[in-house]
């Protein structure tokens, strides 16, 4: 190969890149040793011309050439082949046999690393470079560390470097937060986790942990191990310790075994299958307690949940979600990810869909575990539906829905049913730029074969006709500098006539959630087992402001039902007809002020008591993804079936004080009895490559007995705890960022509203 030595003319004031395209970015966490950045160390510094990747140019002040075969150079000594260079002050050089060795202050790179060493032999032939002590940087990794020798074969596409009696860190720093000591540590460029060989792992220079073989990441790929332990405290549980374990079984296919030691309780077992390909998505949960140390009995406690969602084909699906507890107690005391500690029942559910054109079809499965003294719902055995909709000629379209469904009291054996309902509906729809009308006519047959007793009889059929108009104007006029307000007026009638229900049983209806987009709701119940009487007429509007770029600023909506005639229909008692002249007045306000204040909010008036049923508000200030507060109030007047009247308070908030300073939490507070429902508070300090998060928390205990009976709910009480999770940056790809604290809790966080943008 064809080798160049040159005398340097002048040197670009300009500096090149150590990679090319590689970004310089001025933050701490982003390791670059000083003299990685000198000039005058730098070879990519210079520019270099080469027209074969396997030319070897050697510049310098000075050379000395002997028997056309050595050569001695001295000053600013610059060594290219490729992608290797070396800057050194003296070199010498073997044209027979290609050996290149440099001494004294060197700089080496070759685009995948870069070195500061005392002596370096290259062997140009096998793209081979033994180095002496020196200091690098793994480029792509961003990782730094020093050796004693480092082997490099610097192949294009298959670089392996070799690190004898090394030590590598992700952190800045001479006293890194964490560094891997090693014999021998392996970095391939086609692997994705790099090896260490008689390992040392020190925390703060101060050694924890020996390895006899230790992997670290290189890339985003997962690898069996360890991951980040979590340290807490509670009242309930004591001290707790989990330490999960990641094993990357397959490209599809991963578990993660969790141990978790509770000093009041005992070691507890957590297992995580996931299983993923073309046609199907899998998740099974197992958690298990062989004997809780804190109960006298001696029973096992444990949780299983199995999601699985399949496709068979492009027109079948499948979908499977099933939980089971061991005890209504379960997931008070030992919470799970899957499920909120406020929720009453799991819900289990399996289903089969199929889709074709405009025909859908569904077999569907329902069960329930109640988490504590309450009716327990019945059992959908199954159910199978079935809609179709059909275009016709001249704005005309026929729908056509039809449902049986066989049900099954799960602590009664005897107590069953089975309903069929058929519903064909034809629409007549116009729709124009400025307006826009519908009409429905349909028919309702449901039949049911019912176990008789008191209030129920052995068969019922039930026929009722439905009609419903509903008609809109879409009106809109300039808005400030190039901006746009809509006004959309709406007006619905419905017409159901009555039909004594009350010989059906209950199945699966319950009294529907009121809000503005309710009022044009056909049904006031969901299900099908009470259908209400209904001649009514409900007005309403929507107005909307956007600014120039169409971005929407404000939304309001308000409406209203006016009852021709009363609503007798009931569900359970008397409070579930109708018998005012109207409905409650519901509006919903949502808008946003600048760029980082929000306001959601919504409200049901009665007018005829002069009385708010219903309101909530919610106030959110939202800096940047990291920085957030939200204030929010909510208060209901007469829960269904109950006066009960709920008054709450309460904030989330993540806030970054300070540059490396973090903290998080929210609060609920009950105003009608001055208590707090739910509290946690965090504060988490974050490094270039560790984290420390500690929390505490505090909320009302729904720790029901393991085996209770009828009567009076116990008095409530608090549990309280705290916790504490360590985490180290470049050991994996987890983030801990605090904003993770809001989804926890009863409540959970969510953006208050969502305009148009």
């Amino acid at each position: 190969m064809p080798v160049y030595a040159e005398t340097p003319e002048a040197e670009s004031d300009s500096p090149t890149p150590i990679v090319s395209g590689a970004e310089i970015v001025n933050n701490a966490c982003k390791v670059k040793p000083d003299w990685l950045m000198a000039k005058n160390n730098n070879p990519y510094h210079l520019n270099i011309e080469q027209t074969n990747s396997s030319d070897i140019i050697i510049r310098a002040d000075d050379t000395q050439v002997a028997a056309n075969r050595f050569a001695e150079f001295s000053g600013n000594v610059l060594f290219v082949q490729g992608e290797q260079r070396i800057a050194t002050s003296s070199a010498s050089y073997n044209q027979e046999s290609n050996q290149f060795r440099a001494d004294g202050s060197l700089t080496y790179t070759d685009g995948y690393i870069a070195v500061r060493a005392e002596q370096i032999d290259a062997d140009a032939n096998g793209e081979t470079a033994t180095i002496l002590d020196s200091e690098y940087y793994l480029i792509p990794r961003s990782a730094i560390g020093t050796a004693g020798r480092i082997d490099i074969q610097a192949a294009e596409e298959s670089r392996l470097i070799t690190l004898h009696d090394g030590t590598f860190t992700t952190c800045p720093g001479d006293n890194p937060a964490w560094q891997i000591r090693a014999s021998e540590i392996e970095v391939n460029e086609n692997e994705s986790w790099g090896t260490a060989r008689n390992a040392q792992f020190r925390l703060f220079d101060v050694p924890v942990l020996y390895i006899p073989r230790f992997t670290f990441p290189l890339n985003d790929e997962r690898k069996s191990g360890f991951l980040y332990p979590t340290i807490r405290s509670s009242a309930r549980n004591g001290v707790e310790l989990e330490v999960p374990y990641y094993f990357n079984l397959a490209a599809n296919y991963d578990l993660t075994f969790t141990p978790r030691y509770m000093s009041k309780r005992g070691l507890m077992t957590n297992t995580e299958f996931r299983f993923l390909n073309e046609r199907h998505e899998s998740e099974l949960q197992v958690e298990f307690l062989a004997n809780d140390d804190s109960l006298d009995t001696d029973n096992s406690r444990s949780f299983v949940r199995l999601e699985h969602r399949t496709n068979f084909n492009e027109a079948w699906t499948g979908y499977l979600d099933f939980s089971q507890v061991s005890d209504s107690a379960y997931i008070n005391d030992f919470g799970n990810a899957t499920v909120n500690r406020a929720d009453p029942h799991l819900y289990r559910r399996g289903q089969i869909d199929y889709q074709a054109g405009d025909t859908l079809a569904q077999i569907q499965i329902e069960d329930f575990q109640m988490l504590g003294p309450y009716r327990a719902p019945y059992r959908t055995m199954p159910k199978v539906s079935v809609w179709h909709d059909e275009a016709m000629p001249g704005n005309f379209s026929l729908q056509f829905f039809s449902e049986l469904s066989h049900f099954r009291n799960p602590n009664d054996s005897a107590d069953n049913a089975s309903r069929f309902h058929l519903e064909p509906t034809l629409s007549y729809a116009q729709v124009k730029t400025a307006w826009d009308w519908r009409a429905d006519l349909s028919y309702l047959y449901t039949y049911y074969d019912q176990t008789a007793d008191t209030q129920r009889d052995a068969s019922v059929t039930r026929t009722l006709p439905q009609f419903r108009w509903h008609g809109r104007v879409h009106l809109e006029r300039p808005f400030k500098q190039g901006g746009l307000q809509t006004l959309t007026p709406q007006i619905q009638y419905l017409y159901v006539p009555h039909q004594e229900q009350a010989q059906i049983g209950i199945y699966d209806t319950i009294l529907m959630q009121d809000d503005y987009h309710s009022l044009f709701r056909p049904r006031r119940f969901t299900g099908l087992d009470r259908i209400a009487n209904a001649h009514q007429i409900t007005l309403g509007a929507t107005t909307s402001f956007f600014d120039s770029n169409a971005v929407e600023l404000m939304r309001l909506s308000l409406g209203q039902i006016i009852y021709l005639d009363e609503s007798q229909t009931q569900l359970f008692d008397e409070s579930s007809r109708i018998t005012a002249s109207n409905s409650e007045l519901a509006a919903e306000l949502d808008f946003q002020v600048g760029r980082r204040w929000y306001v959601s909010s919504a409200l049901q008036y009665d007018t005829d008591l002069d009385l708010t049923r219903k309101g909530r508000v919610a106030v959110e200030y939202r800096k940047d993804d990291a920085n957030l507060l939200q204030l929010n109030y909510r208060r209901v007047q007469g829960l269904v079936g109950t006066s009960e009247e709920v008054e709450q308070i309460g904030f989330s908030s993540t806030w970054k004080v300070a540059n490396d300073w973090s903290i998080g939490g929210h609060w609920y507070n009950d105003l009608r009895t001055n208590r707090t429902m739910d509290a946690l508070f965090g504060v988490q300090y974050d490094r270039c490559c560790w984290s420390i998060r500690i929390s505490a928390y505090r909320r009302v205990n729904r720790n029901y007995d393991l085996s209770f009976a009828d009567g009076p709910l116990p008095p409530a009480d608090f549990d309280n705890g705290v916790s504490v999770q360590f985490i180290l940056s470049g050991l994996s790809n987890s983030t801990g960022a605090i904003m993770d604290m809001l989804q926890q809790g009863i409540f959970g966080y969510r953006r208050p509203f969502y305009l148009s943008n």
